[in-house]
């Protein structure tokens, strides 16, 4: 358990898109090392020890799969597995800044983050400023910063969702008001022809409102008041995604002195409040 008040580890991973490609194929179910080598690159036929020792070699950082005995590859922690304890789960905590409105209602996301946390710790952001075929609001820009100037060459939601995508397969979509973001973002994708990855949802809101009673509010302001977390630019979409990824982590520290060790208990100790864990496959 983090000693309270320490702030989380931050360790920048750059990830290869060779390795995402052969993590979503892996995802989709285990894989052999030529299944691999023919789909991600490309080689097929290969002697068995050459691509064992390609696959291996691309494979060999790479934390969310392993090699079992039967030779195939496997992801080590499926998402959602309802026996996880939380050291051995993986989130992608989310953040993104919109034009406003509502997700499919003509709102469109001007910026997106993805933090990954695993182990218990934050392993790496991806952020990106996206354009959004339309002018950016006034009160937008006054409450972001973020006006069109720096989107209009900023790169499509199109161009950027298999980056989106990968950052989010086969963890635990996690945001502060989880079903605003997961909106816009599946959104997005669809608008994009990318299928959203399926998979289990997590509102640090609903657990801040279930684990915190004692607060009047729980904003993520006020949540980082209260754990004495730093927002650095508050308001865009990497900051708050930060925050909210080490709030994450000290909600689940309170999660587990309250005996909710596991995804089980946690699902089930979260159970009446709201949507605080929910699917987000549909």
């Amino acid at each position: 358990m983090r000693e309270a008040g320490a702030s989380p580890e931050v360790r920048f991973v750059a990830e290869s898109p060779l390795v995402g490609r052969a993590v979503e194929l892996i995802e989709t179910g285990p894989r052999t090392s030529a299944e691999v080598a023919a789909r991600v690159l490309g080689i097929r036929g290969g002697p068995a020890g050459v691509t064992d020792t390609l696959v291996g070699e691309l494979l060999r950082e790479e934390s969310r799969v392993e090699r079992g005995a039967d030779g195939r590859w496997t992801t080590r922690a499926r998402r959602g597995d309802p026996e996880l304890e939380f050291d051995r789960m993986r989130f992608a905590v989310v953040d993104v800044e919109t034009t406003g409105g509502m997700a499919g209602r003509g709102g469109r996301i001007i910026e997106v983050a993805v933090v990954r946390v695993e182990r218990r710790q934050i392993v790496d952001i991806y952020s990106s400023l996206v354009n959004p075929g339309v002018a950016v609001a006034p009160w937008i820009t006054r409450l972001t910063g973020i006006h069109d100037g720096m989107v209009g060459p900023a790169p499509r939601f199109a161009d950027i969702s298999a980056d989106v995508r990968r950052a989010l397969l086969g963890r635990v979509f996690v945001a502060h008001n989880a079903g605003y973001d997961w909106g816009f973002v599946r959104d997005e994708m669809r608008r994009a022809g990318a299928d959203p990855p399926r998979g289990s949802r997590l509102c640090t809101l609903h657990m801040a409102r279930r684990l915190l009673p004692g607060l009047d509010r729980r904003g993520l302001d006020t949540l980082a008041r209260y754990y004495g977390i730093e927002i650095r630019e508050r308001h865009r979409a990497r900051g708050d995604a930060v925050a909210t990824a080490q709030a994450l982590l000290r909600l689940l520290d309170d999660a587990e002195r309250r005996g909710w060790a596991t995804w089980r208990a946690l699902r089930r100790g979260l159970s009446g409040a709201g949507d605080g864990v929910a699917r987000a496959d549909r």
